[in-house]
């Protein structure tokens, strides 16, 4: 009589156990039954642990990397930010007279001599340098740095070129020659996009176009961008 009475009331507390018990299940997901899903070009990650899908998109990506090349140091940036300073001060400077040699490299590539990337840089090569001596005090590799870019950017512009017409690399120097000021315009879209990309302080775009071309201008007549004569020597 007593053990009957017992698993009574031991079934009536189960019962009224029942219904918590069924809730508390409802509120904790199964691993089983756990749906992880992402949208369109996004990512889902999951694993035993439990929590919100974070869902990265490209653009998000992008945003990211522009960030983190803002916060990287660049040189051309250096330059660029000092020259939009020495501007301000030193205006166009004096009047600088190329050496004969630098005609001879235009000439050479069929490069005018009378476009703006030379005659920019015959009115502000003063303040260009400059701004490469403010840069150079805190590295000595500025220049060459930035004009090893103007380098890269020339010779990637210049595959591109022969890519596209299907030409042979042993056909570049004539397609250079041939094509000499859309290359160099083409050098100075890529450096802007390189600054405009990895510079966090403001310049105004016509300063910035401005400094970027004369940067140019100065690997031509260096001969980092364009083709070098035989028996050119770098000014």
């Amino acid at each position: 009589m007593t053990e009957e009475h017992g698993k009574r009331q031991s079934g009536s507390a189960l019962s009224a156990l029942l219904p918590a018990v069924t809730n508390l299940l409802k509120a904790s997901p199964s691993q089983q039954e756990v749906s992880i899903s992402a949208g369109n070009s996004s990512v889902a990650v999951a694993g035993d642990n439990y929590g919100s899908i974070c869902n990265i998109s490209a653009q998000s990506v992008t945003l990211i990397e522009r960030q983190i090349a803002r916060e990287l140091p660049s040189y051309l940036s250096s330059v660029v930010v000092r020259f939009s300073e020495d501007l301000v001060a030193y205006n166009t400077g004096p009047m600088r007279t190329l050496p004969p040699e630098v005609s001879v490299k235009l000439a050479y590539n069929d490069f005018p001599s009378a476009h703006y990337i030379i005659t920019d840089y015959s009115k502000y090569s003063s303040v260009l340098e400059s701004a490469y001596s403010g840069a150079e005090q805190r590295n000595d590799d500025a220049r060459r740095m930035v004009r090893r870019r103007a380098a890269v950017a020339y010779m990637e512009q210049l595959h591109k070129l022969c890519d596209l017409l299907e030409l042979k690399p042993a056909d570049a120097h004539a397609v250079a020659r041939a094509h000499a000021v859309s290359l160099v315009l083409a050098v100075v879209e890529v450096m802007l996009a390189d600054f405009s990309s990895g510079s966090s302080v403001t310049v105004m775009q016509e300063t910035a176009h401005l400094a970027v071309s004369l940067i140019v201008a100065d690997a031509v007549i260096e001969c980092e961008v364009l083709e070098r004569p035989d028996d050119a020597l770098a000014s």
